[in-house]
């Protein structure tokens, strides 16, 4: 609305969204749980995301076809 009561101006109107700010950080501190899970399977050899899979890189390794 106008600043002067009786008179009536047109306004911009700028939603909300325009003015959102970025998202608060992601908390860095592990999950208890997650934590222990990937020591668990750390131990038995399995894979971890977001940790390189052995399996995968040997067999991406080797090649397809035979070489003679």
């Amino acid at each position: 609305m106008a600043p002067d009561p009786g008179k009536w101006e047109r306004m911009a109107f700028i939603p909300k969204s325009r003015y959102v700010s970025d998202p608060p950080p992601a908390d860095s501190t592990p999950f208890p749980v997650y934590s222990a899970l990937v020591t668990q399977w750390v131990q038995a050899g399995r894979a971890v995301p977001g940790m390189p899979d052995r399996e995968w890189e040997r067999l991406m390794a080797t090649p397809v076809w035979p070489t003679w």
